[in-house]
């Protein structure tokens, strides 16, 4: 059993290889219900699939959902992905006062809507969910994975201008110092009813990107230079370290020559490191049905 599980895990890395620089023709995207802020897309054969992976994308400030997830959907069709992405209105992302208020609406609003998806599509779907998120986006899709790590498969993201960091103090020039939202997660349950689950937390893996050249002083919402760095390029790589230390499986990786921008080869990279995921979640899933089966056929 042992030797079969690394034969399927070795044939697994080796698809993902295979398919990661294929493309496919899309099925016809729509979006959700008129009126709300969501865009759906759902892979043809979606009822033949079996349980269906969700993939979140979240644009960053002045962008749209439809828009910032096109690039994405024929990897979701070949994946036999759902992919949802929602469009937001963004307010001040430099006052941490609007960013909470933002993220505390828009992050539980966001996880209701995967909530409803069953009921929505008629289709089974696994309950944790990758997240794929550029700037401003990328706040949003980490700190959902610090509301709701019981149900977040892996975060993939590129640049955020800040960081929720995954404790509730630090130490600040010597001062101990309590972080609340957005800063730290100190007051976490206040708004989602539960404690911060460290342990939940630490079970998520997390791809973290950034540009070499997204290094310009003032870019960053100053606000969190005592917590997370003074540029995005060293707020990721305090962030990615911080999660390291915390026991996360965390990578970073630094694209040389890159600005305030994701290019296609960083968008590949995330999303194979996101197929990668899915393809092991998949095989632990297949072999705790295998043993559930041989069990109920023992009794």
């Amino acid at each position: 059993m042992a030797i079969q599980r690394i034969v399927r895990i070795c044939f697994a890395l080796l698809l993902i290889g295979a398919l990661a620089g294929t493309s496919v023709v899309s099925a016809a995207a729509t979006p959700a219900n008129p009126g709300d802020d969501f865009f759906l897309y759902i892979p043809t054969n979606a009822a033949a699939r079996g349980p269906l992976q969700v993939l979140v994308t979240v644009h960053g400030m002045g962008g749209n959902g439809t828009s910032f997830c096109q690039s994405l959907i024929n990897r979701a069709e070949q994946d036999g992905w759902i992919l949802v992405s929602p469009t937001y209105h963004y307010r001040d992302n430099f006052n941490p006062v609007t960013v909470r208020q933002d993220d505390t609406e828009l992050i539980p609003r966001l996880k209701q809507y995967i909530d409803d998806l069953p009921a929505k599509t008629g289709l089974p779907i696994r309950d944790k969910v990758l997240l794929y998120g550029f700037s401003r986006g990328a706040q949003i899709v980490h700190r959902f994975a610090e509301f709701y790590p019981d149900r977040t498969l892996a975060v993939a993201l590129f640049a955020a201008g800040t960081y929720t960091l995954p404790v509730p103090t630090m130490n600040v020039n010597g001062v101990q110092t309590t972080l609340d939202l957005p800063f730290g997660v100190a007051n976490l349950q206040q708004y989602t009813g539960m404690p911060f689950d460290a342990a939940a937390f630490r079970t998520v893996p997390f791809f973290i990107g950034v540009g070499g050249a997204d290094d310009h002083v003032g870019d960053a919402p100053p606000a969190w230079n005592a917590y997370n760095g003074v540029t995005r390029l060293a707020r990721s790589e305090n962030f990615a370290r911080t999660l390291q230390n915390f026991g996360v499986d965390a990578s970073l990786t630094v694209y040389p020559g890159i600005g305030h921008d994701i290019s296609g080869d960083m968008r590949g990279q995330a999303m194979t490191f996101l197929e990668r995921q899915d393809f092991f979640a998949t095989l632990i899933q297949t072999d705790q049905a295998i043993a559930h089966a041989f069990l109920s056929r023992a009794a």
